[in-house]
């Protein structure tokens, strides 16, 4: 049997396996009794089990007082920007992010349509592990409404936070592969309102993911190929609950994760002005977000995996831009989490603006090859083992144990920290060449 993974990122399992509706009704009902007899956002992705997922989900809500608003098909983003709108108390996301899709789950977000931070996240967890029920009678039982405009208003948002005037004249040649996400349902409406021309690869949002639905080189080989052509500018791909973005250039070539959210804080960055801009990104972030953001004579805070502490430190900081390093860029002018729609818009605007090529454009950066390894996850025993093992080994740098352990030298870093999101141990190295990111990597290996 699968593992039931509940975390600050939410709720994921297997289908009629480690998730099955009464783990998520039992989810709502609890989300339901933190929020109170107010409005709840419910919206999701195009898995094949969303509507059970969704039913379930509302079903807890409702009987625990809570009213709910459904926006229905839905990117991850656009249910934030419906908290905000409608002044809910919260929404809940029904999605597994990149997991396959025999997987679904919840993603839970607070008034201000941000991820939960952790005080609410150990409210709403202690609320879950009580085997009370919430279970209102005939006349306190939440409302049901739906919301059809959802993704609209949240295009409108991005349209005015970032001067989209000119895209329309610019006639760059977009390809997007939505891979049967909820990017196949908010895309069109955005490059319409752009008033720009844009093709689509796997465009049935039914769930049915034609490939691995990560955003990751090895999964879009189909949109690289169909890049070579030379027949658009600029690529891109998204995860399916679309607040994940990367990019392809003209020649077909991916740049990576890290880098497409780089290019994005680059443009961000050039435009806003002012000294030292505070950039927020998580712990297994490239180091040339630090390179970018170090012309620009700014700072980066570096935090905790996971969307939420990355939008605790923006807050904080009253940042100017941030994200994490799997390709997800944060704005907080638009809102508090990854958004793949801003980042589209934030990348065509420098394309257009710059006159400049994807290619020539990411030249200008500083090279680095960074490997992403995983374990199966060991024991809680041999966890702890594996990092006290990690600080012997790796004493030589400089060690952040904020989220397991990363040691830092003066051109590279590694990382090795137990998963939010899978029952699994990721290993992250970067270094500026394949050699010096492999020798890091046997370090902790063959330790």
């Amino acid at each position: 049997m699968s593992k039931l993974m509940i975390s600050v990122s939410g709720m994921r399992g297997v289908v009629g396996d480690s998730l099955d509706p009464l783990l998520v009704l039992k989810m709502g009902n609890a989300f339901g009794r933190w929020v109170g007899n107010r409005t709840v956002i419910v919206g999701g992705d195009t898995r094949p089990s969303h509507a059970m997922v969704k039913s379930a989900i509302v079903a807890g809500l409702t009987s625990a007082g809570a009213s709910v608003i459904d926006i229905g098909i839905v990117p991850t983003p656009t249910v934030q920007q419906a908290v905000r709108f409608h002044g809910a108390a919260g929404g809940v996301v029904v999605t597994a992010s990149h997991n396959p899709e025999q997987w679904n789950g919840i993603k839970l977000m607070n008034a201000s349509g941000s991820f939960l931070e952790p005080a609410e996240y150990t409210a709403v967890m202690a609320a879950y592990a009580d085997t009370f029920l919430e279970n209102k009678g005939w006349n306190g039982v939440g409302l049901v409404q739906t919301d059809s405009e959802s993704i609209s208003r949240h295009v409108d948002v991005i349209m005015d936070a970032l001067d989209c005037r000119g895209l329309a004249d610019s006639k760059l040649r977009v390809l997007v592969d939505v891979n049967h996400g909820a990017g196949a349902v908010a895309d069109p409406i955005l490059f319409e309102k752009l008033g720009m021309q844009v093709s689509f690869l796997e465009a049935a949002p039914d769930g049915h993911f034609a490939h691995e639905p990560e955003p990751l080189e090895k999964n879009l080989s189909a949109l690289c190929a169909a890049m070579r052509s030379g027949n658009y500018d600029i690529g891109f791909a998204q995860d399916p609950d679309a607040d994940r973005l990367v990019i392809v250039d003209e020649k077909g070539h991916f740049i990576g994760e890290d880098y497409s959210l780089g290019l994005c804080i680059d443009y961000i960055l050039k435009t806003v002005g002012g000294a030292s801009p505070q950039v927020v990104v998580n712990l297994s972030t490239s180091r040339v977000i630090e390179d970018i953001v170090t012309r620009y004579g700014g700072t980066v805070t570096y935090t905790k995996i996971g969307e939420a502490h990355v939008t605790q430190g923006l807050k904080e900081l009253q940042a100017v831009v941030g994200g994490e390093g799997n390709g997800g860029v944060i704005y907080p002018k638009v809102g508090w989490g990854r958004d793949s729609l801003v980042g589209m818009v934030i990348a065509l605007k420098y394309l257009a603006e710059s006159g400049r090529s994807v290619s020539e454009i990411v030249a200008t950066y500083p090279r680095y090859v960074m490997l992403r390894e995983k374990q199966a996850l060991a024991t809680s025993e041999a966890l702890h083992n594996q990092l006290d093992m990690m600080k012997t080994v790796f004493s030589d740098g400089v060690l952040d144990v904020q989220d397991g352990v990363k040691a830092i030298f003066p051109n590279s870093w590694i990382h090795l920290r137990p998963s939010n999101t899978e029952p699994i141990v990721r290993i992250f190295v970067e270094a500026p060449t394949a050699d010096a990111a492999h020798s890091l990597l046997d370090r902790a290996m063959y330790a």
